[in-house]
């Protein structure tokens, strides 16, 4: 009976330190701002300062270069969805994560500055550089509780 629990025991925690790891990072933010690039003055130029919200998910699943990258952005009463899976992840000594990511038909890079709460998201790549790119100023944030329920009292 001792080999039996020491033998289950063994297998559980050998599958525990070979299993797969999950990390998420779910990012809030209520300002953007979007900028183009000018191929005249060869700069980004600042187009819109929108205050929606956004949710930017990051999953990484088994290493930090596997794994997906969804956006989810409120414009103008739609929603536009970006996502894409990620092919590679650096980081700097500043502690700027930035991932790249790939859909079907882009490329994209996000670059996330936990000092300064800020997210820098490049997207629609031609073959020299990143045509737009939004600034989001980020909260990290929690996934909801399904248990937790808000009331509100109005005093008159």
């Amino acid at each position: 009976m001792k080999i039996k629990i020491s033998l289950l025991l063994f297998i559980f925690t050998y599958t525990s330190i070979f299993a797969q790891l999950d990390n998420q990072k779910r990012l809030q933010s209520d300002q953007r701002k979007y900028y183009t690039w000018n191929y005249e003055e060869k700069k980004y130029e600042l187009k819109e300062t929108e205050y929606e919200h956004s949710i930017i998910d990051i999953r990484e699943i088994g290493s930090k270069t596997n794994g997906y990258i969804v956006i989810s952005m409120h414009d103008k009463g739609l929603t536009q969805l970006h996502h894409g899976s990620i092919y590679n992840y650096t980081q700097n000594s500043e502690n700027e994560g930035t991932w790249l990511f790939k859909s079907k038909n882009s490329k994209a890079k996000i670059t996330y500055n936990p000092q300064e709460n800020t997210l820098t998201y490049l997207f629609d790549a031609d073959k020299e550089r990143y045509r737009r790119l939004m600034i989001f100023n980020v909260v990290p944030g929690e996934l909801p509780e399904s248990s937790l329920r808000t009331i509100v009292t109005v005093e008159e």
